[in-house]
């Protein structure tokens, strides 16, 4: 009887507030990982993928947390946003 109930408040919170999907916060860039990628010599640019453009001249690449890299000053770079 439990369940039926949950599934029902379920049911009735999503209709009423206009879908599931409509409630839903969009996803921004920093919910996608944990992890980035930055060039130490080369810029203060975090990239979410080892490919980007953006590492394309950089030599040295390191992994690092966004927390860390935000620290540290490091900003997303212009070609993932």
């Amino acid at each position: 009887m439990n369940k039926l109930k949950k599934v029902s408040l379920v049911l009735v919170a999503t209709f009423t507030m206009g879908g599931a999907y409509a409630t839903l916060p969009p996803q921004s860039a920093s919910a996608r990982t944990g992890y980035v990628w930055i060039a130490p010599n080369h810029g203060k640019r975090y990239h979410y993928s080892r490919n980007c453009r953006g590492l394309s001249n950089a030599g040295r690449l390191r992994h690092v947390t966004v927390h860390w890299a935000r620290a540290h000053h490091y900003r997303l770079c212009h070609l993932e946003k």
